[in-house]
C-alpha cells in the first residue's frame, strides 16, 4: 500500500507542477494602467515588495515558498503536517484587492483583473494542498 501511494504521489505531484509550470508562462494579471505581468515575473521578483513597505500585498507570494517545500516533503513521503494550510492562507491572501510595485522609484499599481495565469497557481496550490490532506487521511486511516 505504501508503494502505491508513492507512485500516486509522483504522478499527482508531476501534475501539479505541471500546472504550476503552466501558470508561469501565462499572464497572471491586468494592472490599472493596462499592463499584465507573466507568473515567471511574479515569481522571480514578487518577494521585493516587501523592501517597499508593501507587506499585506507581497504575503501571497509567500505561499510559492511554501509550495516548494510541500512539494519536496511529499516527494520524499514525509509528513508537512499543518504547513499546506499556511500555503492556502497565503495563497487566498491574492483574492483581496492589492497594490503592486512597478518600478524601483516606487510607483505602483492596482491590480485590476486576475487572468489565466492566476488561476493555474491557485489550481496548482489547491491541489497540492488536497494531496497533502488525502495523504494524512490515508495514513492516519491505515495507522487506527
Amino acid at each position: 500500500m505504501k508503494k502505491n501511494l508513492t507512485v500516486l504521489n509522483k504522478v499527482a505531484l508531476l501534475i501539479i507542477w505541471t500546472i504550476y509550470c503552466i501558470s508561469l508562462m501565462l499572464p497572471a494579471f491586468t494592472t490599472s494602467d493596462g499592463d499584465s505581468a507573466p507568473g515567471v515575473m511574479l515569481v522571480l521578483m514578487g518577494g521585493l515588495g516587501i523592501f517597499a513597505g508593501l507587506l499585506a500585498s507581497t504575503l501571497s507570494w509567500y505561499a510559492n515558498l511554501l509550495f516548494f517545500y510541500i512539494s519536496v516533503q511529499t516527494f520524499r513521503g514525509k509528513e508537512t503536517s499543518i504547513s499546506h494550510f499556511f500555503m492556502l492562507l497565503l495563497a487566498f491572501r491574492s483574492f483581496f484587492p492589492w497594490v503592486m510595485l512597478l518600478d524601483e522609484a516606487g510607483n505602483t499599481a492596482v491590480i485590476t483583473n486576475y487572468d489565466s495565469g492566476y488561476y493555474f497557481w491557485i489550481s496548482s496550490i489547491m491541489l497540492l494542498s488536497t494531496l497533502v490532506f488525502i495523504n494524512w487521511f490515508l495514513c492516519r486511516k491505515r495507522v487506527s
